[in-house]
Formats: C-alpha cells, sequence, structure tokens
C-alpha cells in the first residue's frame, strides 16, 4: 500500500472513531484526532531538536500528550470525561508489552461492566415477559452505542498506525486509583483509550 493511501485510511479510520457514541460508566471509550490538530510549532520544534535521542523523543512527546488533552480531549468528549484527572495526572512511556496488558486490563473491566448491564437488563426482560408487560420495557441502556470491545482493541493497538511503532504513554501504575487510560502517538495520530 502506498504511503498516501495508508495514511488516508487511518485518518478515515480516526474520523470513524470520532464518530462512535459509547455507554457512560459502562465500556471503555476511544478518541482518535489527527496529530496536525494537536502539533504546535513549539512542538515540531522540540521533535526536530531531539534528533534520534529517545529519551528527547519522550519528553517532545509527553508535552504533545500534554497539549493534546489540555486543549483537545474535551472537544471530542462528553462533560463528564476525565478531563483535570488526566490533565493533572502523570503519565509515563511505556513499551508494546505494558500498552497491551493495560489495554487487556481496561477492557476486561468494560466487559464485566456491559455483561452486568446485559444480565440485569435480561432479568427485567425475563420478569416482564412473565409478568405480561414486556411492552413496556424500556429499550437496552447499551443500544446503538459502541460496545463492539474486540475493535476497539484491533483499532488501538494496530489499525491506526503504519509501519512504525507510535509512542505509548499511560496514567495506570502502582498507587494510581484514578481513571485508567493509554495514549498513542506517532506522526500523524493521536490517540487516547480509557475508562471512565
Amino acid at each position: 500500500m502506498r504511503p498516501d493511501t495508508d495514511l488516508a485510511r487511518r485518518l478515515a479510520l480516526a474520523e470513524h472513531i470520532q464518530r462512535q457514541w459509547y455507554p457512560t460508566w459502562t465500556s471503555a471509550w476511544l478518541k482518535a484526532v489527527p496529530a496536525s490538530a494537536v502539533l504546535e510549532p513549539i512542538h515540531r520544534e522540540a521533535l526536530a531538536e531531539a534528533g534520534a535521542d529517545p529519551l528527547a523523543l519522550v519528553a517532545a512527546k509527553r508535552t504533545i500528550v500534554q497539549t493534546f488533552l489540555e486543549d483537545h480531549f474535551n472537544r471530542w468528549t462528553p462533560e463528564d470525561a476525565p478531563y483535570c484527572t488526566f490533565v493533572d495526572g502523570i503519565w509515563r512511556a511505556i513499551d508494546r508489552a505494558e500498552m497491551q496488558a493495560c489495554v487487556d486490563g481496561l477492557l476486561a473491566t468494560a466487559r464485566a461492566r456491559i455483561s452486568e448491564v446485559e444480565a440485569e437488563e435480561a432479568a427485567e426482560r425475563a420478569e416482564a415477559e412473565q409478568g405480561g408487560w414486556l411492552h413496556a420495557v424500556r429499550p437496552s441502556a447499551l443500544a446503538d452505542l459502541m460496545i463492539d470491545l474486540d475493535a476497539l482493541r484491533r483499532w488501538f493497538t494496530a489499525e491506526l498506525w503504519a509501519g512504525a511503532e507510535p509512542t505509548w504513554f499511560t496514567n495506570t501504575g502502582p498507587g494510581i486509583t484514578d481513571e485508567s487510560a493509554v495514549i498513542g502517538l506517532d506522526d500523524d495520530i493521536v490517540t487516547i483509550l480509557w475508562l471512565p
């Protein structure tokens, strides 16, 4: 695949992700935006100055993460998203293995929450059917919302990225009790997966 075609595909996926709506407090959320919407001249200068120095690159990318969280995160998320928690949090760079472990933990919690809602709704439907008032049961709280956790994982860990590995950051770790999140970014996309 040609690089420009691949980039167009990745940006189209990011736009598709932006149009998804998720169950509040039940499932994981994923948002992805073009890096061009986040990068400012100061970031480009810092990346250029960092060159191939891995520590300097991580520091430069951490400032991009901070700008994304401060100036862009709330543009694409509901008002009750954990804005202050994320802006004030400590974001540490992680490798692919730790990113995958963080993502799997996030999605396991989301899966348990979704299962709990589905079980409660199934019990309500069974009671309504037995009582003859099935017509009064409201639609599922999960109807028409993005709860495909396998797709979220696939998009976040693989499909949003080109051949080069993105840089990963997380706010998770020992002693951290805030909302868990993982951020990935490369030259083209900035994305965050979190558990409200």
